[in-house]
């Protein structure tokens, strides 16, 4: 069983303009409204691959029930903490040449009660069989060491964990005896992590080497238009991205995500899984809001993918 851990979600509306002009008016086309947070999006983009996941977390207020009811009509699985609060709702502007400008709002307020109705249920849906996403910021009232807590509690009752957050929550994460089986930063969220503003190819690698001698077993760097960088024991692969066109690149590291968490509930070879991930990453660019592609987009994607180890 997988399920997908959203502590913050949202609902994401997706505007186009041809070019963004700050302090003017701008007039949006093919505005998008998707149910949305990191989690939210593996479930999503699970269901395309043909798996099955339980997406929970927290929500509340009229867009949490329009949120859910969306989910649910699309046949993904949903047991949330119910809060009486009002989920956020973020704004994403995407211009004719696929850069995206985000207006992200900080979410909710969660109280002790509320939390730790979360992590009972998370505890009781712990098994040796289950794999856990967490992934995404966090709201209001809630600890930075919540992920690094919950790895804890989790793996110790059999359970796998793979993460996708930065900041703070990555810090304790990664400074924590018990670390993520899994973890996918990008580029920027690692380079923070170290406290650099750049870094060379080599030293990236460097970096990722450190997160597994600390005990992960398998980390994803994802590096925007120069692909990504996959560590798994030994063993570091290079990856590059597919020529696409862009049109939102939102959701496109959560899909790198799904594909590993339906892939290890299969049991298929992490060569396997890095290969898809690429042409599901790629894919889910090519669409509008936080979409992932169709089956058919990525199989041609498939094609194309290549990786060289390093």
């Amino acid at each position: 069983m997988i399920i997908t851990v959203t502590l913050n979600p949202a609902i994401d509306k997706t505007s186009t303009v041809d070019k963004l002009k700050m302090g003017s008016i701008n007039r949006t086309s093919n505005v998008v409204y998707d149910p949305g947070g990191k989690g939210i999006n593996v479930s999503k983009t699970i269901l395309t691959l043909g798996g099955n996941s339980v997406a929970t977390g927290f929500t509340g207020g009229y867009f949490g029930m329009m949120l859910e009811r969306d989910l649910v009509d699309h046949g993904i699985a949903v047991n949330f903490v119910h809060i009486d609060h009002e989920i956020r709702t973020n704004t994403k502007i995407v211009d004719s040449e696929g850069n995206i400008t985000e207006f992200n709002e900080p979410g909710f307020t969660v109280t002790e009660f509320e939390k730790e109705r979360l992590i009972n249920k998370l505890a009781n849906l712990a098994s040796k069989d289950a794999i856990f996403v967490l992934s995404g910021s966090l709201p209001v009232g809630i600890e930075k060491s919540i992920y690094a807590d919950l790895t804890a509690l989790l793996r110790g009752k059999g359970a796998k964990v793979y993460a996708d957050f930065e900041g703070e929550a990555l810090k304790y994460a990664l400074e924590a005896e018990c670390v993520p089986n899994l973890l996918k930063p990008n580029r920027t969220e690692i380079l923070k992590y170290y406290g650099k503003d750049d870094a060379t190819e080599a030293e990236l690698i460097d970096m990722g080497k450190q997160i597994i001698a600390k005990g992960v077993e398998i980390v994803i760097i994802s590096c925007g238009a120069n692909g990504a960088l996959f560590f798994h024991n030994d063993k570091v692969y290079k990856s590059p991205a597919l020529d696409v066109e862009v049109r939102s690149t939102v959701g496109a590291g959560d899909s790198m995500m799904a594909v590993f968490a339906y892939y290890g509930e299969r049991g298929y070879s992490f060569e396997d899984a890095m290969k898809m991930s690429m042409a599901v990453s790629a894919g889910s660019i090519t669409t509008e809001g936080t979409r992932p592609a169709s089956a058919e987009v990525v199989a041609e994607l498939l094609k194309d993918v290549t990786f060289e180890e390093i």
